[in-house]
């Protein structure tokens, strides 16, 4: 059986296949990449387009593997996204607690008003309390009168997500699981150390910013922040009154966001937006443009910790596409004055492509089909298509870490 990961971006279509390893790993037999067209800030606003991108990453990445493929498990993200603490209470009939138990409390916990147009994704136990005593992350055959649970859910838009499952159907792609983006990423980049002690991952990719805490193996907060690379590209092409198109590659090419990385006086010659002109400019310029863009995505990023009263001391991760700017990890340490590290997947083989920060999100896909798979988990039968993906969603109860 092969493994499909699909993620959908708002500047790329990243498309992976791999097969089941003996050591319960996974080896990569596929890749595909495509131009993302039809989305804006993780949300679909073109189906036709989108499917078409879709669909180019897809035939890519089957004509490495040598084969054809039906299903994936796809990302989401957005402006859509949101996020909350919630909390459930039982009283307990017997004296071990069961797994309907904790089921039952799970539910309590989610039964909760929602934004109209808004669904649970997921729902994320941080911990148990038995009698208001000690926490406990797994209080299954554990004794007690009262449980009680802490949870963290995620809710989204339910036309962005309908959507979305749209344009994978259009592209001849059945839709497995959608999994959150930065839950995906985390199981690419942290480690176990980190997610113990107290960690932050802040995933920059094309349409928007994904930020996720954890603490004692557990999620504690998420955010989703609409600053990303597509509006630092935007911010080059308006200040420099260039086109998209060069802006992306002077950002690339020359962008950096620490001056250790400055050259006094280095010129760069740009193509003007208004009938294809030269011009040039100095590289301070760009500096000063995209190092003010991440200094309000860093304002962000330190007021959810200051506001939520949240502790890090594993530091924070960064990835995405967004996270290759020269600097970057310099500039935020010294901002947000903790420890900051690039985090990059480690895979066996095509090390080369996969193990790059724009990549997290399509390898932690895989992991965690890989994980399903080896639980023996699959969809859920009965139902419109929409219906048992909402319902797989809202059973992620202990799929992460």
């Amino acid at each position: 059986m092969k493994l499909v990961a699909l993620d959908i971006g708002t500047t790329k279509i990243c498309a992976l296949i791999a097969q089941p390893t003996i050591h319960n790993s996974c080896e990569i037999i596929g890749i595909g990449t495509a131009p993302s067209k039809g989305l804006a800030r993780g949300v679909v606003v073109d189906i036709l387009s989108a499917a078409h991108s879709i669909k180019l990453a897809i035939k890519e990445a089957e004509l490495m593997a040598g084969c054809t493929v039906e299903s994936a498990v796809i990302g989401i993200s957005g402006s859509h996204i949101q996020s909350f603490n919630s909390h459930g209470t039982i009283g307990l009939k017997h004296k071990d607690i069961r797994e309907h138990d904790i089921q039952q409390v799970l539910a309590v916990a989610q039964a909760i008003p929602l934004t109209e147009g808004q669904h649970i994704l997921h729902a994320l136990p941080q911990y148990y309390t038995i009698d208001n005593h000690q926490r406990v992350q797994d209080p299954l055959g554990m004794f007690g009168t009262r449980l009680e649970a802490q949870v963290h859910m995620i809710t989204g838009s339910i036309g962005s997500v309908q959507n979305l499952i749209r344009c994978c159907e259009l592209a001849g792609i059945k839709v497995q699981d959608i999994v959150l983006e930065p839950l995906a990423s985390a199981l690419a980049v942290l480690s176990p150390d980190e997610l113990q002690m107290g960690v932050a991952l802040l995933d920059i990719g094309g349409g928007t910013s994904d930020f996720v805490i954890y603490h004692h193996g557990a999620i504690t907060h998420s955010k989703v922040f609409p600053y990303a690379g597509t509006l630092f590209t935007q911010d080059i092409a308006v200040v420099l009154r260039t086109t998209i198109a060069d802006a992306e590659r002077i950002k690339k090419s020359h962008g950096c966001v620490h001056p250790r990385y400055l050259v006094p006086g280095h010129e760069l010659t740009v193509e003007c937006a208004q009938g294809g002109l030269m011009m040039t400019i100095d590289e301070a310029r760009v500096y000063d443009i995209l190092e003010c863009r991440l200094t309000e995505l860093l304002a962000l990023v330190h007021r959810e910790m200051e506001h939520h009263y949240l502790s890090i001391p594993g530091g924070l991760v960064i990835t995405g596409g967004g996270s290759l700017l020269s600097g970057l990890q310099e500039k935020a340490a010294e901002f947000l004055a903790m420890p900051v590290r690039l985090g990059k997947p480690k895979v066996g083989n095509f090390k080369e492509f996969i193990e790059n920060p724009m990549h997290a999100t399509g390898y932690g896909l895989l992991l965690y089909a890989m994980k399903k798979m080896s639980q023996g988990l699959r969809p859920e039968a009965g139902g419109s298509f929409s219906q048992k993906v909402f319902s797989r969603m809202k059973s992620w109860v202990f799929d992460f870490f």
